[in-house]
């Protein structure tokens, strides 16, 4: 029988040691004194979280990471070191009313370690502010990135995750050598690979990808112009061909070591399984199967959210612009338009949500295939693999830009002779292009489980040709929108600041009354 192959004993090793520092922080934990929150606002602050993040729309991991991160933006605007020094408290009560993270999980050195790191990155802070080669937003990002990532470590660990980002580097880094033509810088390729494994198979954002980068190579935030010389080289490498390249590698191969990962946060006896390569390849097919179920779940769910989304959203554009256009334009309401653009979006997401369908058997057997060889495989079998990266001649790109533009002439012949205008026209396309980027987005989480992927049909074709023009335009405005977030530029500063200003008063005067009243005789 195959025996754990080097890859796999490392990742034996890894989690072994993961294990042995859970257990030990949560041994350390249950016998020290915790810090317990009490104060004012619980139910706004988390009320206007719960709006914030909705009007962000971002991974539920990097939930936690972005609050941390908005509330140092706020604290370093008012340029005031003494409050960045005693910030730890503060920051801790803030998120646990927010509802972040339980109550009484925290120990007080766990404050003076969140405090300590606040004012190693303030004091870098201002010194970044007097270099005039570097702009403010640029060392502000930076500084944001390395602060609030290091600060969610402190609060919330995840040793695991380090260890299955060396798993997946050691497969593929073995996968994208045999792959590649040429000779890549090695510290580039190192890095990119990296920073792929951690975009495609953890979802992180820049700033996690920044954070680990630098302890990887360790940079602190006090190494002056390390830190400085180290962010310009990943600022750069992360916009690199390179990266690009090796990011749709490890999406394109990460299906098997996706399931690994599930497998090592649900699973307390994936370490004994690995050593036995028959009882680990039946719970990994377990596991699979589990897999598409969730994966479904999860489509529903995000269907009705995007149903909700789009209705909520046309309806308020419906009353913001088409409506008064209508009254001043053509002096009565175009009814026709305005219903088709409202009730049209949705229909077409869930008629989207029907062409969606789950991997097969086929696709099951390859994934354990895949794994097999993974763990228990040599090393010149896994170099055998074969990227299923295809390079198509500039005719197959012409083509498709000029179908892309048959197939937009076409909707907008159709809409005129139905009466739209031009804005109705526009509004349309707006919401049908982000109701077809929110439905690929639903497709990839399904891709994400796939290697055999299944054959088209001729109606799959039909859906393509039609719907992947709009996929682009819905994906540019959606980068648009990531980047000039309105909504949460105007949470920000018109309610976040003001309240949690407010409320951070309130708990300060609270404390100051109980304060006065434990001193009076």
């Amino acid at each position: 029988m195959p025996s754990l192959n080097s890859i796999g004993q490392r990742l034996v090793a890894g989690l072994t040691h993961a294990k042995y520092v859970d257990d030990e922080t949560r041994r350390r934990v249950a016998r020290a004194e915790k810090v317990n929150v009490v104060g004012a606002g619980g139910v706004l602050t988390a009320a206007y979280e719960q709006l914030r993040n909705a009007a962000e729309n971002t991974e539920e991991h990097l939930l936690l990471q972005n609050a941390i991160r908005r509330f140092y933006k706020r604290l370093f605007i008012m340029r005031d070191e003494a409050l960045v020094r005693r910030s730890g408290g503060e920051l801790v009560v803030e998120l646990t009313l927010a509802g972040y993270i339980p109550n009484d999980s925290l120990l007080d050195g766990d404050l003076d370690g969140i405090s300590k790191l606040a004012i190693d990155h303030y004091q870098m802070y201002e010194k970044l502010q007097k270099r005039r080669s570097i702009s403010l937003d640029t060392s502000t990002k930076w500084i944001l990135d390395t602060l609030s990532v290091g600060v969610a470590r402190l609060i919330s660990p995840h040793a695991t995750d380090d260890v299955f980002v060396d798993f997946a580097y050691q497969y593929l880094d073995k996968l994208s050598q045999s792959s590649s033509k040429k000779k890549e810088n090695t510290d580039t390729h190192s890095a990119a690979l990296f920073a792929a494994i951690h975009k495609a198979l953890l979802k992180s954002d820049t700033a996690t990808i920044r954070t680990d980068l630098l302890a990887r190579y360790g940079i602190a935030v006090n190494m002056n112009d390390q830190y400085v010389t180290y962010n310009k080289l990943i600022d750069k490498m992360l916009e690199s061909a390179e990266a690009d390249r090796l990011y749709h590698l490890a999406n394109r191969q990460g299906a098997p070591l996706r399931i690994v990962r599930r497998m090592i946060e649900s699973r307390a006896d994936v370490i004994d399984l690995l050593p036995r390569r028959e009882a680990f390849l039946e719970a990994f097919e377990q596991q699979v199967a589990q897999e598409y179920s969730y994966i479904i779940h999860r489509v529903n769910r995000a269907i009705v959210r995007s149903v909700i989304f789009l209705v909520i959203t046309k309806f308020l554009i419906g009353v913001a612009i088409e409506v008064p256009y209508d009254l001043w334009v053509h002096k009565e309401i175009l009814w026709w338009p305005l219903i088709i653009n409202l009730l049209f979006p949705p229909l077409y997401m869930v008629a989207l949500r029907l062409t969606l369908n789950l991997p097969g058997y086929a696709n099951t057997t390859a994934l354990v295939g895949r794994i097999d060889s993974i763990l228990y495989g040599s090393s010149s079998v896994l170099c055998k693999q074969q990227s299923t990266q295809r390079r198509y001649g500039p005719v197959f790109s012409i083509m498709y830009i000029i179908f892309g533009l048959a197939v937009f002439s076409g909707v907008t012949w159709l809409l005129l002779m139905m009466g739209f205008a031009l804005v109705h026209i526009g509004i349309f396309f707006m919401f049908i292009s982000a109701a077809s980027f929110l439905g690929f987005r639903l497709s990839r989480l399904i891709r994400e489980l796939e290697v055999v992927r299944g054959a088209s049909n001729g109606f799959t074709v039909l859906r393509d040709f039609i719907y992947l023009p709009f996929v682009v335009v819905g994906r540019w405005m959606s980068d648009k929108y990531a980047q000039v977030n309105i909504v949460s530029l105007v949470l920000d500063m018109l309610i976040e600041l003001p309240l949690k200003t407010v409320l951070r008063l309130i708990r300060q005067w609270s404390a100051f009354i109980d304060d006065r009243k434990d001193n009076i005789s």
